[in-house]
């Protein structure tokens, strides 16, 4: 306990900079005030006012849970999707704090609560623990978690995506042991217990075709072939009892075939993806769902080179990498190659003799 609360103090900084924990308990619909995490994985929590401030957890306002409580924070986590939680600034008056969290999730008060994901919420982007997933049926799969570690899918997976790659399945059936190559996810059945989805090789789309109440267009299925999106928002059926209707992004597996889509109100569309900001113009054509190329410098300072899209299969932003189909203007080596060149000009005022060539 007293570790993790060492490693949220860690650093100095301005008092702007400095802050404490609260946690909204979904469950009890009230604030509370974070001491920690308990040995067994729960939330340590008290009541959110200003007498019991000094024993809240401190969080930088740049940090996030691996930097605050350290790398092993979120495997730890018992009940990662109970508690929003938010960072709320060091002069702020805990009471005042804690009215204004409650307040916020209201469906009336939805510019409160828009200003305060804006800029003190810390999304806890894991839905699953790795101590809840049922390893015995992993076993039956021939999965383990050593497997799902070394290829980089655990994380994935216990943020509630796909993983990466398929795997080799194979598994007793009333047809005998079956044997095939299927992605793996994670799902809650209806008494919340953490299982796996299995997302075998499918047929791939064809034109024509109908997917939630929409026919696939020639261009959009040369798109979802070359990124894996439509790369524009497309009305789909999203309930099928009402019938309603809405603009969604739509996605395609680019292994298994497999189709996904969502609704263009719900999607995160951030308007600074890693330390580059979008234009203008580059922003409206990522809300529309289009490929946008940017460059941008990853934590060991490396200049990348990508596009991003809104992808309905990772739920949000996507890096396209090798698939990108666009190269980023390089802006600041043009801007370099337009101060040299400019250097290399003669003034206006100095004559100059120019040598024929011989």
């Amino acid at each position: 306990m007293e570790d993790v609360k060492q490693t949220a103090k860690g650093g100095e900084g301005t008092a702007a900079e400095k802050g404490y924990l609260l946690a909204y308990d979904k469950k009890e619909q009230k604030v509370k005030g974070v001491k920690g995490i308990a040995a067994n994985g729960d939330l340590e929590t008290i009541e959110a006012n200003e007498q019991n401030k000094g024993d809240f957890v401190r969080v930088d306002r740049f940090g996030n849970f691996f930097t605050n409580f350290g790398k092993n924070f979120m495997y730890q986590y018992n009940h990662p999707t109970r508690f929003s939680l938010y960072r709320m600034p060091e002069d702020t008056p805990v009471e005042q704090a804690a009215r204004k969290i409650e307040e916020a999730q209201l469906p009336q008060n939805e510019s409160i609560r828009r200003e305060l994901s804006r800029e003190n919420r810390i999304y806890n982007n894991h839905l699953f623990n790795e101590r809840e997933i049922n390893w015995e049926q992993a076993a039956r799969y021939g999965i383990t978690p050593e497997l799902l570690r070394q290829t980089g899918d655990m994380e994935r997976m216990l943020q509630g995506r796909q993983s990466g790659r398929a795997f080799e399945i194979s598994m007793n059936t009333e047809l005998g042991r079956q044997n095939g190559d299927a992605k793996l996810s994670l799902f809650r059945d209806e008494n919340g217990v953490a299982k796996f989805d299995l997302h075998f090789i499918r047929q791939a789309p064809k034109v024509g075709q109908e997917y939630r109440g929409y026919k696939i267009e020639e261009d959009v299925l040369e798109a979802l072939n070359r990124t894996g999106n439509a790369g524009r928002t497309i009305d789909l059926v999203v309930d099928y009892r009402t019938g309603e209707t809405k603009p969604c992004y739509l996605s395609k597996d680019m292994v298994t075939n497999e189709m996904f889509f969502l609704p263009a109100d719900q999607a995160r569309c951030p308007r600074k993806i890693k330390d580059y900001t979008l234009s203008d113009s580059e922003y409206a054509d990522y809300v529309a769902g289009k490929e946008v190329p940017i460059i941008f410098k990853s934590v060991n300072g490396k200049t990348c080179n990508t596009s991003i899209q809104m992808s309905a299969a990772e739920r949000g932003t996507e890096f396209l990498w090798e698939r990108s189909t666009r190269k980023p203007e390089k802006k600041q080596e043009v801007e370099t190659e337009k101060a040299a060149n400019s250097a290399k000009k003669p003034s206006k005022r100095t004559k100059t003799s120019v040598t024929p060539k011989m």
